[in-house]
């Protein structure tokens, strides 16, 4: 199972949370697709058993502070400015922001990757195009959806949000 996040903005009171909930459900990899905002919030993430994949996104600081503390907090994390792509499990994926709505569709329809992960705009999003899946696991900001996060299943192929008020305290 993998975990997937995006724009959490610095909402650390849902993080601690969902870190137990991804722990809980042995997840193999958390994706997080960008707007973390400040690089405090990685101090959260040195619970987690599983690694971080991510990237950046419009709303980010300072992004050499990020890789200076994930350093220092012996993170296993990889993160890259704009774009990820990962292969796992003979799964291709693409991790990206969202920023540019149409380069995410470009992604989805390419033929190269079989799950695209993305965000921005906040919406809690899964759809199959073709042969690839779209996922935007929402936001952790209130409004709109509510906060939520994302699961996808590798052997299924298959995507799930999850409201994080399900989650407990």
């Amino acid at each position: 199972m993998i975990g997937v996040l995006s724009d959490t903005h610095d909402q650390v009171q849902y993080l601690e949370r969902v870190i137990r909930f991804f722990n809980e459900r042995e997840v193999r990899r958390v994706i997080h697709c960008g707007d973390w905002i400040s690089p405090f919030n990685l101090r959260y993430f040195t619970e987690l058993k599983a690694p971080i994949y991510g990237v950046f996104g419009n709303n980010d600081g300072d992004k050499f502070a990020h890789a200076r503390l994930a350093l220092q907090l012996d993170l296993d994390i990889t993160m890259q400015d704009q774009l990820l792509t990962i292969e796992r499990e003979g799964i291709r994926m693409a991790v990206y922001h969202g920023t540019a709505p149409k380069l995410v569709d470009a992604l989805v329809k390419c033929g190269d990757y079989d799950v695209v992960f993305y965000g921005h705009d906040h919406i809690a999003t899964i759809e199959q195009v073709g042969s690839a899946l779209k996922m935007n696991p929402g936001t952790f900001m209130a409004g709109g959806q509510g906060p939520s996060i994302g699961l996808f299943d590798p052997a299924t192929r298959q995507g799930e949000i999850i409201p994080i008020a399900t989650l407990g305290d």
